[in-house]
């Protein structure tokens, strides 16, 4: 009998030990929420990690999640604001915000590849995010835009040459310059494609697509 009795104490305290845990989370998640209307991230960030680690059984606080995520995002932790817009996504919560801020995140943390990967998968979940379509259409023009300087800077160099009598338009030298330059212009053209297909009307990408190709068959 004294040990049923232990038992039943013992359970007891635990379920009085569990509502305390979730009492706890939620004056955490309630401080949280003071601090981000303070604009205090960093402490704000701090209440709701604790209160999602108290948060237990209980249907997971959706709000909060991505407000963690948005107070990482804003204390430059991208890789944790990353996880935390990733959560959203996954319990649709805002995604269409949450796919731009984790794509963001991703990309600050270094993780290129994760950054177009979740645009792209963004944009087949929202194809009508003009938002998200130009974040990725400006990233390819970037990329496009690196290759492209790269070859009109090869060229520079090689009229910089001639221009100094290091060899002529006719030598192997030249020929070389103007090849190399050319194998640049050819790999921003798939990009500028990239970016045109995600924002046609995008009247940069337009001209360097156009003045990659002048160059080539120049």
């Amino acid at each position: 009998m004294k040990r049923f009795f232990l038992v039943i104490v013992f359970c007891l305290g635990m379920i009085a030990g569990f509502a305390q845990d979730a009492v706890d989370a939620v004056q955490l998640k309630n401080e949280g929420n003071d601090a981000l209307r303070g604009k205090d991230y960093k402490k704000a960030l701090e209440l709701f990690e604790k209160s999602l680690a108290n948060w237990g059984e209980e249907e997971t606080d959706n709000a909060m999640v991505y407000n963690a995520g948005y107070c990482a995002y804003k204390t430059k932790e991208y890789e944790k604001a990353a996880k935390f817009f990733g959560q959203s996504i996954d319990s649709k919560y805002k995604t269409s915000t949450a796919y731009l801020y984790k794509a963001n995140s991703l990309l600050k943390s270094g993780n290129e590849e994760g950054f177009v990967e979740t645009l792209e998968t963004g944009i087949a979940a929202n194809p009508n995010s003009s938002k998200m379509k130009s974040m990725l259409s400006k990233y390819y023009l970037k990329e496009g835009n690196a290759f492209y300087k790269e070859g009109a800077a090869i060229l520079k160099q090689a009229a910089t040459d001639v221009a100094a009598g290091k060899y002529k338009t006719t030598d192997d030298q030249y020929a070389k310059a103007t090849a190399k330059a050319k194998a640049e212009f050819k790999k921003s053209l798939p990009l500028f494609d990239k970016a045109l297909e995600l924002t046609p009307n995008n009247d940069t990408a337009k001209q360097l697509k156009a003045a990659a190709t002048q160059a080539i068959n120049g």
